[in-house]
């Protein structure tokens, strides 16, 4: 018997294996393609794995709602995915099979392997099932088809005979117009030989796996591209933890030349070789981190403040970019404004006015945004921001829907500064950085200023609580504690803008002046 001598030859590993029970899920499968290392943690040193993130539970609850979005392509399905037992799980899905229904998160298991298939849907009146998988991607990742290879193999192993594997992801182009449409919500694309070819590559990877598993210590993978690839691995906190502040792998832009440096044992920037061939912004970050001194290119930071004028408008928005549209006619992923900060300076040693928006109940915030950030910003002046690509894309995406602020957004868009290229370039450079200069970063080496006593002190706690206290029922008292915070970090934003503005100015001043930052002609 063919399957029974593959049986005898895998053990389940081994005669250990098959008395510790292991049982490795589609997860777990996926881990190990990763990393070994990881896999081996996850089954014998699960201390160190640490809990999941706010951001990436509310990634897999969208992902979740996206799945619930699929079944009802299927009205007929069965839904099995209450049930978290495996073993229950799998005895539900073989009563299943004989109705001949689609199922949802259907469960079996082969050879100490056990999945989950989000869509199984049956052909015909024989044995032959398509299996669907959902994502809530816009394109189809390599990942997805070592995902599907393996619940084939384990399918198949189970006795189920499988026609076509698919991919039902997000198709980016539907515009919500009334109730969610499924049908034009998903594309679906057929990726059954591509998955068909892994086959014969799972059945030695869950060989090596369950081998893996069973070592009395944990196997030594050096940290590598593979950390980020296809995921960030939870564990990189701990497998990187050996790396010194200003480390090679945080060289701006430095991509695979990082990875070099580190293999030939040279872990701190300072210490990179004289003759290593570096850009002028990577040559800045290493000498700085040498002389322990702050860089200040004097005359890039004086020209770009010399371009301001004013009135001067520092801007800041936060969005809610959902895979399942909120509002009619937007796209999935939209990048949605639901606030901004605006803080207006009308000359040199005035003081700044702030103005904000921040959007209340349900209704599609972008038609009131626009209008009073239109009427705001006026004709004139600089208007300042950090990254303002951001800004500018949520604004164009905005007026692809609502075309009558096209113009008004061709407009404006030359008026636009943006500060993150002094820092971005290494204009300015602290050792402090470490490689990095997101906003966070730079204002409190340049200003003393932080988000540290903030109630909201990240861009993606914003978006999660807005929508939480927006759309969901919470006590008034709560939601307007909420509100009150989404109001400060947004201003925090703007109002760092303007302290680092003038830092800049007394960085690059001459003991008897300061740049020259011209009025609107």
């Amino acid at each position: 018997m063919v399957w029974r001598r593959i049986l005898d030859a895998l053990n389940l590993g081994s005669a250990r294996r098959a008395r510790s029970g292991v049982l490795l899920s589609k997860t777990k499968y996926l881990i190990g393609l990763q990393c070994r290392k990881a896999l081996w943690i996850n089954y014998n040193n699960r201390a160190l794995i640490p809990d999941l993130s706010a951001a990436s539970l509310a990634i897999f609850e969208q992902g979740h709602e996206v799945g619930l979005l699929a079944q009802k392509l299927f009205p007929n399905g069965i839904d099995l995915g209450y049930i978290r037992d495996p073993n229950e799980a799998i005895s539900a899905t073989k009563a299943q099979l004989a109705f001949r229904l689609p199922i949802f998160e259907s469960a079996l298991g082969f050879q100490n392997c056990f999945s989950r298939a989000d869509i199984l849907v049956p052909l015909g009146e024989d044995n032959r099932w398509d299996v669907l998988e959902v994502k809530s991607s816009t394109d189809v990742k390599p990942v997805y088809l070592q995902d599907l290879a393996f619940q084939r193999y384990i399918y198949e192993g189970a006795g189920l005979a499988i026609r076509s594997c698919y991919v039902l992801y997000v198709n980016n182009a539907y515009v919500r117009n009334g109730p969610i449409n499924a049908t034009a919500f998903f594309s679906r694309v057929d990726v059954t030989r591509d998955v068909v070819g892994l086959i014969p590559g799972v059945e030695a990877n869950v060989r090596a796996m369950l081998d893996i598993i069973a070592l009395q210590s944990c196997p030594e993978i050096k940290i590598s591209p593979h950390c980020n690839d296809p995921y960030e691995c939870t564990l990189k906190p701990f497998c990187w933890k050996f790396l010194p502040r200003g480390n090679v792998l945080q060289l701006r832009n430095g991509r695979k030349r990082r990875w070099e440096l580190l293999y030939r044992g040279i872990m701190r920037l300072q210490d990179i070789p004289a003759d290593f061939v570096l850009s002028d912004t990577q040559a800045r970050q290493v000498a700085t981190h040498r002389n322990e001194k702050p860089y200040v290119n004097v005359a890039a930071i004086t020209t770009f403040l010399n371009q301001l004028v004013y009135p001067l408008f520092f801007l800041d928005f936060e969005t809610v970019q959902p895979a399942i549209p909120l509002y009619d006619q937007s796209r999935p992923y939209a990048k949605i404004p639901f606030q901004f900060s605006l803080d207006r300076i009308d000359f040199d040693g005035a003081q700044p006015r702030h103005f904000s928006f921040l959007a209340d109940g349900q209704f599609d915030p972008r038609p009131a945004l626009l209008s009073h950030l239109r009427e705001l910003l006026g004709p004139s002046g600089s208007i300042i921001g950090y990254n303002v690509a951001f800004e500018i894309s949520c604004l164009h995406e905005c007026s692809s829907m609502f075309p009558e602020y096209a113009a008004w957004l061709h407009s404006i868009e030359p008026r636009f500064m943006d500060l993150y290229t002094i820092f971005e370039r290494f204009d300015y450079y602290h050792p402090s950085q470490n490689g990095n200069a997101s906003l966070k970063t730079v204002l409190p080496i340049l200003t003393g200023l932080s988000y540290d006593n903030l109630e909201i002190q990240e861009g993606d706690v914003a978006q999660r609580e807005f929508l939480r206290v927006t759309l969901r029922d919470v006590p008034i008292d709560e939601r307007l504690k909420v509100r009150a915070a989404l109001e400060k970090y947004c201003a925090q934003d703007t109002g760092g803008l303007i302290a680092l503005v003038e830092s800049l100015r007394k960085l690059v001043a001459r003991p008897t002046e300061r740049p020259s930052l011209r009025a609107a002609s």
